[in-house]
């Protein structure tokens, strides 16, 4: 019973880890913000005196930004007077906060299925309309003649009266323009990326050579190898140690590419926020373009015969 009532009001399982040992669920809707969270923990625990949330050095509690939305797409930290809990969340088989894109209200007077039980009950009046009234019954051939027939009315009636495609082209259009605005601001956002990623890159080749040619010199410029490979070997301990710190940190291997895609992303996600003042832009963008196929579909599949 519980997971239905948490299915019907959208809410997701934040695990709380104490340092006793033992772990706390709290159930919270997809929309609570960062503020909310933290007045459900205290509200819980009396006992807790400060309670934050946080990137980094920077209080995220008071900005009111959507929880879940926050987690999906960075590592926020839940700090209980001076200590850092660990936590897990479960999203208890619903969707995203952020799945609920800013341009469904827009599409809220078209939305599919409204319009699909209009199409529905029309072709079903169609077909009636070439069975015999007088019978209780009807054979299969007959049942497949008049579905033939309505089919060719129903197509028929659309593809020339209906105001109904007629909005929807309308709607397409105007959708159309919002995804190539869209599409504008991420080539010129990835460019950027694109430039800062490969900018990191160049600076770590320049600090090799610089590395190289400062070994080179110390051998053969001012003393021997017998200086210079103490030298080489702790330069060469502290890469390994960066490369060791980079792994424990993300998870992956010291790589060129890594390291681009890091940078890249970084960029990318920060400079999308900065140009659009939203953290759901790129869903926004996915939604469009579903809503677009599904509306170009059903124009055309409402508008031709079967």
């Amino acid at each position: 019973m519980l997971n239905k009532i948490s299915q019907l009001y959208r809410l997701s399982n934040l695990k709380l880890h104490y340092p006793k040992g033992f772990a706390k669920i709290f159930k919270i809707p997809h929309h609570a913000t960062t503020s909310d969270i933290v007045q459900l923990i205290k509200q819980e625990e009396q006992s807790f005196q400060n309670v934050k949330i946080t990137m980094g050095d920077k209080d995220m509690t008071d900005q009111q930004l959507p929880f879940i939305d926050l987690v999906l797409h960075n590592t926020p930290s839940i700090n209980i007077d001076d200590v850092n809990f660990s936590y897990e969340l479960d999203l208890n088989g619903c969707a995203p906060y952020y799945m609920n894109s800013e341009l469904e209200t827009a599409f809220g007077q078209l939305e599919i299925p409204y319009f699909d039980s209009l199409v529905i009950a029309r072709f079903h009046e169609l077909m009636v309309q070439q069975l015999n009234p007088n019978k209780q019954s009807h054979s299969p051939i007959e049942i497949e003649n008049a579905i033939q027939k309505a089919l060719a009315k129903f197509a028929e009636e659309n593809a020339t009266t209906s105001q109904f495609w007629q909005l929807q082209q309308t709607v397409l259009q105007n959708l159309d323009q919002v995804i190539v605005y869209y599409e504008k601001i991420v080539a010129e956002v990835t460019d950027e990326a694109t430039k800062q990623g490969h900018k990191l890159l160049k600076q770590l080749i320049v600090f090799a050579l610089i590395q190289y040619f400062f070994l080179l010199y110390l051998t053969y410029g001012i003393y021997d190898w017998g200086v210079s490979e103490p030298i080489s070997y702790l330069l060469a301990q502290v890469m390994e140690t960066v490369a060791l710190f980079y792994f424990i940190k993300k998870g992956r291997a010291f790589k060129q590419t890594h390291l681009f895609k890091n940078k890249f992303d970084k960029t990318f996600y920060e400079l999308i926020n900065k140009k659009t003042n939203s953290t759901y832009f790129m869903k926004d963008l996915e939604f469009a373009k579903l809503k677009a196929d599904l509306i170009q579909a059903k124009i055309v599949y409402g508008t031709t015969s079967i």
